[in-house]
């Protein structure tokens, strides 16, 4: 239907156009096979420019945020909870536990100067990978200058993760969780 066209567009507009620093912008995917898909549909449309972007799945951003790797993975006698570390990644960046000025230094080293953050296929989120989106976004910080820019796509007929615990729940609501404008295609 044109939403990842969508979102890469949108991310060259942010380059190309509003001359944006590309290693400010943070793409977050639902799986690797669309991280991929969004890293190519981008260098085939801006070239180099494309390779400051970050491109990283929801569960993959978790885990550079908490310290863990996928490599490690592979020596781990267990499968790891990946709802847990994304939730680890929520607390970090809340800086739960924290005063404000620690918590704010924290967040600030964590997002490493990201100022935009656009979410693909946002139907296919659960409540885990919600939190650490808003988290990200700072949706819960008091300053609005500290909050970034969050643009989402999705369709919430094309719900296709429900038995992964998806839920066409935050889409509906996004635009009133982040006074959202939405476009329609």
């Amino acid at each position: 239907s044109g939403k990842t066209r969508v979102l890469v567009h949108r991310i060259a507009y942010l380059i190309r156009v509003r001359r944006e620093d590309p290693h400010g912008i943070l793409v977050l995917t639902y799986n690797r096979h669309a991280a991929v898909e969004v890293r190519k549909r981008l260098r085939d449309l801006i070239g180099e420019d494309a390779h400051g972007v970050t491109v990283s799945t929801c569960h993959a951003l978790a885990m550079r945020l908490v310290g863990m790797s996928f490599t490690a993975q592979a020596e781990a006698d267990q499968p790891w909870d990946f709802d847990k570390i994304v939730m680890e990644a929520v607390t970090l960046l809340k800086g739960e536990g924290l005063s404000k000025v620690e918590a704010e230094a924290l967040r600030e080293t964590l997002i490493q100067g990201y100022r935009w953050i656009l979410v693909d296929e946002y139907q296919d989120i659960g409540a885990e990978e919600y939190a650490l989106i808003a988290a990200v976004a700072g949706r819960s910080l008091e300053d609005q200058d500290q909050r970034m820019s969050l643009f989402a796509v999705g369709d919430d007929d094309q719900n296709i993760y429900a038995f992964a615990g998806a839920s066409i729940e935050f889409i509906r609501r996004f635009e009133e969780d982040y006074a959202a404008k939405p476009s329609y295609l």
